[in-house]
């Protein structure tokens, strides 16, 4: 008997035990969980990463000095043959054998009028380029993780107030169907509180959807991480003062933004490295010098054993690295306008970011102050009144229908607030630690 429980108890147990496994509780997450998780597992950024090694390795090919070259030869004289004068009518002659040969000759490129230094430094100034470039995809693509995270909570808000207004409906329907069994409301009454019902159903229908196309472009940019398939933002939306940057004047956002945007300080490096690219074109005149030595072992030369020094190199007779030249000063002038309109740039983001701030504050400010209060209370006046006969139909249908949109118009301050915010952080080129 003992054993038959146990076995009908294991029975009722694994479906409900599987049935946690096929559906696990949703992966819940904070905006800075969110932006640990995009750090560690976001493609573009590991392959930023991947630039700024192989701009070392550029520094290593830059730093390398020219291999000295080497060539060998071997020569063999076979049959040599040699003649002695015994007396002024004879003389004998003999064959000797074999005379083997053999000669080295080594060269070495010298680099000339500093053209290494000028390499090695322009390769070192890429790095920092390309570092600065890592920095400021890690600004912009930081900025994407917290509007997605935003968007996340947004959905997630709409989604669960959709949900609160449907089983509104619902208790609405029911108490009105035995108002209508009793013959207290018309049958169109009743009719209109269904269509309403129907209504909020297709709502939640559609902010379901949003909400899982918010969960796919989030996880998109996190990695898709392991057992997250269905997450849920935990955290609050961004404080009011907006960390203290909406509070700060204007001009003192622009020089802060000036002084810490990574895409400046990338333009900037680039114009260093541009500069050192066109010296070195200037320099590219003066050649360069190869240094020979060679030595040569003929036993069948009358001097067996010869050696030398030399060098060699190229005359810039004809053409003087006037297209290398033009074409390093044109880069020039580009990375010094792309310097100004990185300037301009911040400025406008700057400006722009913080009037949104102040604009979506505003709104939200407006919000929490007069209208969150009164909707509220005017719903539950309403169906109070509606409970106890004292309106109509049509004063509570308004009522519940105006407190879902002023609500849903509230998230949407304040997501438009954060958005405004983390807009804000990018344009200043704050730091995500």
């Amino acid at each position: 008997m003992i054993k038959a429980l146990g076995f009908t108890a294991i029975i009722f147990l694994c479906p409900a035990h599987g049935a946690e496994i096929d559906n696990p509780p949703p992966f819940t997450i904070t905006e800075q969980q969110a932006l640990k998780l995009f750090f560690e597992r976001n493609i573009d950024l590991i392959l930023a990463h991947y630039d700024i090694e192989s701009g070392v390795a550029q520094q290593i090919i830059a730093a390398a000095l020219p291999n000295p070259s080497a060539q060998a030869d071997f020569n063999e004289i076979n049959s040599m043959i040699w003649t002695k004068q015994i007396s002024p009518n004879s003389r004998v002659s003999w064959a000797q054998g074999s005379f083997p040969s053999w000669g080295l000759r080594i060269e070495q490129m010298i680099i000339t009028a500093g053209k290494r230094t000028l390499r090695i430094e322009g390769s070192e100034l890429g790095t920092q380029g390309l570092e600065y470039d890592l920095r400021n995809t890690v600004r912009t693509l930081s900025n994407a993780v917290r509007h997605a995270y935003y968007a996340l909570l947004l959905a997630q808000k709409s989604a669960e107030l959709a949900q609160s207004n449907l089983e509104r409906y619902r208790k609405i329907v029911n108490a009105n169907k035995i108002r209508l069994d009793v013959g207290d409301i018309a049958g169109y009454d009743y009719t209109r509180i269904e269509v309403e019902s129907l209504q909020a159903e297709s709502d939640v229908d559609t902010t379901e959807a949003e909400f899982k196309r918010a969960q796919a472009e989030l996880l998109l940019l996190m990695g898709w991480p392991e057992h997250a398939i269905d997450i849920q933002a935990t955290g609050q939306w961004p404080e009011s003062a907006g960390d203290g940057i909406g509070l700060k004047p204007q001009n003192e956002l622009i020089k802060q933004a000036l002084d810490k945007r990574p895409d400046l300080a990338a333009s900037k490096i680039r114009v260093a490295q541009a500069e050192k690219n066109r010296e070195l074109a200037k320099r590219m005149v003066i050649p360069d010098i190869t240094l020979i030595g060679y030595y040569l072992k003929d036993p069948g030369n009358f001097y067996v054993s010869s050696g030398g020094v030399g060098f060699k190199l190229d005359l810039p007779l004809f053409y003087r690295q006037e297209g290398e030249i033009a074409a390093s000063m044109t880069e020039l002038n580009k990375a010094r306008v792309f310097i100004q309109q990185s300037e301009q740039n911040i400025h406008a983001d700057v400006i722009n970011a913080q009037a949104s701030w102040k604009s979506a504050e505003a709104i939200t400010h407006s919000f929490e102050q007069s209208v969150l209060q009164r909707i509220e209370a005017r719903r539950k006046a309403v169906e109070f009144a509606y409970r106890k006969g004292a309106t109509g139909f049509l004063e509570l249908l308004d009522a519940v229908r105006t407190y879902k949109e002023m609500m849903q118009e509230y998230y949407n301050a304040l997501g438009d607030r954060s958005n405004a915010w983390a807009d804000l952080i990018m344009a200043t080129g704050q730091e995500v630690h």
